[in-house]
Order: structure tokens, then sequence, then C-alpha cells
């Protein structure tokens, strides 16, 4: 049985929204039998969000807060919340109030009964226009396509982890938005159910149309973790040793033929010459950063990482119990 969790919310310019969350979580989860901490993580407001964060911190020990020293994004300010967090069980969530915690019990409930690793929420009903429901149901159907992973909802924050599979996660860029689908791809036991999403009442959408190009570059991103994570010569030397092969043999077609037949290589053949032998060196180049992609990823799990955020502070009842 689980015996304790800890929920992470990236925050940035909530002052209007953490505190009712926070009222919102102790009301869902009073009365069950496992202990929690709510990690509210300060990445960069310019608001009172901070301040607020203090005083929920202040009238309830289970409340912490951790700011950043800068507006990180939202993947390092949940990271820094895993990396932070000491509950056996892991609950991600945005902090604008559309992700309701009466859903947390839930999660835990089918972790503890059916054995479920990760559980989360698929969208029962998309807040927005007609035109962006039908972009993210295609563009999630394109994520299963090069995932492989069977998700209804790969862009959801809201979701219940076993703390040992965000070990070591090494969370970069926009990878909050597939961490789902990186920690499923392992083949874990994990449940989606449908929640509702409400409607923002307070704050600003950091929502932009750019964003749709960010998250096409993510795609790309995304199947590099997936399927050449730990195995990237495979990805960058197949390719060059494909190109390396079709390029030294047309060489050696082009040579034998200058030598061995009259082929007059400047006068017939010099743009085709010239290409191949760019076609082999491009091959060699591509296999040279498979090698040095294998030692990245060697020297990665073989040593400590530095962290790619800063701690301005952290409340004060956290630092006491550290």
């Amino acid at each position: 049985m689980i015996k304790s969790i800890s929920i992470v919310i990236p925050s940035h310019n909530e002052e209007n929204n953490v505190c009712q969350l926070a009222k919102e979580i102790t009301d869902a989860l009073q009365g069950v039998d496992y202990e929690y901490e709510v990690l509210f993580i300060n990445d960069g407001s310019i608001d009172k969000t901070w301040a607020k964060i203090i005083e929920l911190s202040e009238k309830d020990k289970r409340i912490k807060g951790i700011d950043l020293a800068g507006n990180y994004g939202q993947t390092i300010a949940l990271r820094a919340g895993f990396e932070n967090a000491k509950g056996e069980v892991i609950v991600a969530m945005d902090g604008d109030l559309q992700h309701n915690p009466q859903y947390i019990p839930t999660f835990i409930d089918l972790m503890n009964k059916q054995g479920y690793d990760m559980v989360g929420g698929s969208k029962a009903n998309r807040p927005g226009s007609r035109v962006k429901k039908v972009l993210a149901n295609f563009a999630h159907s394109i994520i299963k396509q090069i995932s492989g992973v069977k998700m209804n909802y790969f862009g959801a924050t809201f979701r219940a982890y076993r703390s040992y599979l965000l070990e070591n996660i090494n969370m970069l860029g926009d990878a909050h938005r597939f961490l789902g689908a990186i920690v499923a791809k392992n083949g874990i036991r994990h449940k989606e159910i449908p929640i509702e999403i409400r409607e923002r009442t307070a704050g600003k959408s950091n929502y932009k149309l750019k964003k749709v190009f960010l998250v096409i570059l993510d795609l790309i991103f995304l199947k590099f973790i997936i399927s050449y994570m730990n195995k990237p010569f495979r990805l960058f030397g197949v390719f060059g040793g494909i190109l390396f092969l079709i390029g030294i043999v047309f060489l050696l077609i082009i040579i034998v033929g200058s030598v061995f037949f009259g082929i007059h290589i400047k006068e017939h053949y010099m743009a085709e010459f010239l290409f191949f032998i760019a076609l082999t060196l491009i091959g060699l180049f591509l296999i040279s950063i498979g090698i040095i992609a294998e030692i990245g990823i060697y020297n990665y799990f073989s040593k400590n990482n530095q962290s790619p955020f800063i701690v301005r502070q952290k409340t004060c009842k956290q630092n006491d119990e550290q």
C-alpha cells in the first residue's frame, strides 16, 4: 500500500490560483490513509505567487515551496519538484485550477488496488474551439504512431507516477509534453481515466500558436528519446553507413572505369564524381556523430549530471526537514 505521495505543481504568475488550489487539494485528500506533501514550484513569477506560497507553507507544514532563480519553463520546474519530492508516488499537475484535485484519490486507489505504475487523466472534455480540438486529436494520433505507446492523451501533465520511474529522468526542453510516453515506453503498467478539464478562472494561458512549430520539433525529439536514446549510434550509424557505402561503391566504379576502360572523369563524370565524394564524406560525418553520441550517452549514465536549474530559496519548513 502507498504510504506517502508528493504533489508537484509548477506555478508561473498564479497568485490568484495557488491559495484556492491548495484548499482544493487539502479538501480532496481529507481522510486519506496516506501522508502527502504539496510542492509549489515558483517558476520565475513576477507577481505575488511566491509570497502566497510562503504564506501557505507557514499555515500548513504539508505545503512547501521551491523558488527557482528565473523562469525555466514547465519542464524544468517539474524536474525541480521531482528531485525534491519525498513521496512513494509523485503527482504532477498544473497550477491554473484546470486540473481538479478530486481525481487524485482515484489515481492512488487504482495504483493501490490494481498495481498500476502510472495513472493519468485523459480529457473527457477539452475547452477550446472545434479547430483546436481537431488539431489536438490529429497531433495525438501522430504521437501515438511515432512513440509506439498506446495512450489516448499524451500532453497531460496531470498524472501520478511511482517515484522510481522519475529517478534520473533528466528532463530538458519541453519534455514534459511527452513525459507519460517517455515513462510508458518501458512497458510499465499504466492507466488513463477520463477527466473534466475546467476553464481557467484567473491568470493568463501561456499557450501560443508558435508552440505548434515547437511541438513538431518536440516530436522529433520524442522519436529519438523513445527509439534511440540508449543507442544513438544505430540512428546515425545506419544512415551514415548507407550513405558511405553508396558513395564509396560509385566512386570505385568511376575510378575503375577511368583506370581500365578509358572513361574521362574530368570531361564526362566530374559532377557525379564530386557528388559521390560528398556522399562518402557525409556518411563518415554521420558515423562520427553516432560514435560521439554513443560516448556521450555512456558518460551520461556513468556520471552525475549538473542540475539545469538554480534554486533561489525554499520555504522554511522544507529547509528544516532536510
